[in-house]
């Protein structure tokens, strides 16, 4: 028992350090359309600034659900998985008739609210990208659809957790699906194993209506979870969120990093609405992809492209180790060799981890003199490693019959200096002797 108080202790305790590092803010409108004043809540992301635009992500049920959806946002806005986004909270006084799924008076009227005075007024105070999604949950699902099929609708990402079609309008949702050509649209579902029948069929009827309109304006994806009418929602949101934000940082997308560099800032744009800052993050995918494939010509393309704009810096230390993965040796030893007379911004340490590749880079030339000339240079560079150094100038000169005298001269020195290394033990010179 002990132990499920620490648990929860654990989880306040990050809740509130998760509102503590955002702003949180309380807004009142005074709705024309509902004849009162309603509260709504507005999780702002960290390091808002108003010369950047953010998505909008507003959900319903925001009583209960507001919570949750906040820490999602957080950690996965905190990791770069999605963009920086706005969370709208829209909370329920008399739920049954505000998200009124037969859309009389009260649905109509809520619809009105949210389409007529909560997004002009999130877009009024904050810096909006014009991308809008909305949650919802049960009732709020089966009213997310309803609210998308209105032709003003400003949504265009819906996750809908457990839905329904207890008002079937399902032939109007064919017809909206096939019909639909505006920008694209995100549209996910949850279905619960353990939920009621009708609620199950419902998500895969809407299901079946998407892939027989063969819209490709419309992303799709409806998943079922080990879960109940409840439940539901916390196993599904994650995934949810994620699905609607998927052509954020997709770097599957683009053929190359050339292609991205193209065409990523006006995808990103048309889908979200904004044109985001790239940064070291977005390019590692690139990076190891172009590395993996050895294609040197777009490394060289990344790194001057990377370079200009600021967006990271690769010493000669680097660039030599990344020349030699991909096996381009030429390139390899010129940097190695920039890298030891010039020593700008390397570790002795890194330096000292890497330089046999040097080494190897100059044997696969056929250039054993040249490893040779390094390997002094190296020895004036860091003269702490002489010993490591002049064990490979011996080795490197006795194993390729070159400079044979200076190659026992240096063997000669490590035998007589001979302490523990990284690089070598007293047996290797023993068989180095033999040579």
């Amino acid at each position: 028992m002990k132990y499920k108080f620490l648990f929860i202790a654990i989880l306040i305790f990050q809740i509130i350090n998760i509102q503590a590092q955002n702003s949180i803010e309380s807004k009142t409108i005074d709705s024309k359309v509902l004849n009162e004043k309603r509260e709504i809540k507005v999780l702002l992301p960290k390091d808002y600034s108003k010369e950047n635009k953010y998505p909008v992500v507003y959900i319903t049920d925001a009583n209960y659900n507001f919570e949750i959806a906040s820490n999602y946002l957080t950690q996965l806005i905190k990791f770069n998985s999605i963009p920086k986004s706005i969370l709208v909270g829209i909370p329920q006084k008399n739920r049954g008739n505000e998200l009124d799924i037969f859309w009389s008076e009260n649905g109509i009227n809520f619809k009105n609210f949210i389409f007529n005075e909560v997004i002009p007024f999130i877009n009024s105070k904050y810096e909006t990208s014009d991308f809008n999604a909305i949650i919802g949950h049960s009732d709020g699902a089966e009213y997310n659809h309803l609210l998308m099929m209105e032709k003003d609708s400003p949504f265009r990402g819906f996750i809908n957790i457990s839905e329904n079609l207890y008002n079937d309008v399902s032939s109007n949702i064919s017809t909206y699906f096939k019909n639909y050509k505006k920008d694209k649209l995100y549209y996910f579902i949850a279905n619960a194993e353990y939920d009621t029948q009708d609620r199950i069929d419902a998500g895969k009827k809407i299901e079946e209506l998407f892939i027989n309109s063969k819209n490709e304006k419309i992303k799709f994806l409806k998943k079922t979870y080990n879960a109940d009418h409840q439940n539901v929602l916390s196993k599904s949101l994650l995934d949810g969120i994620l699905f609607v934000f998927q052509d954020y940082r997709n770097n599957l997308n683009y053929q190359n990093f050339k292609d991205f560099v193209d065409n990523y800032h006006n995808n990103i744009n048309e889908s979200y609405g904004f044109k985001p800052e790239l940064n070291e993050n977005d390019i590692d995918y690139f990076f190891g992809k172009i590395l993996d494939d050895k294609d040197v010509k777009m490394y060289e393309f990344l790194i001057n492209y990377t370079s200009d704009k600021g967006i990271f810096y690769s010493n000669t230390l680097d660039r030599a180790n990344q020349y030699f993965y991909m096996e381009e040796y030429l390139k390899t030893v010129e940097f190695w060799n920039k890298t030891v007379n010039e020593f700008k911004d390397i570790s002795p340490r890194v330096f000292y981890f890497n330089f046999t590749k040097a080494i190897d880079a100059y044997l696969q030339l056929n250039n054993p003199k040249g490893a040779i000339e390094f390997l002094e240079k190296c020895k004036n560079r860091l003269p702490e490693h002489k010993l490591s150094f002049n064990y490979f100038i011996a080795k490197t000169a006795l194993e390729n019959k070159v400079r044979t005298r200076i190659g026992k001269k240096y063997l000669k020195y490590c035998e007589e200096n001979f302490i523990e290394n990284r690089y070598f033990k007293k047996e290797d010179l023993i068989k180095l002797k033999e040579k």
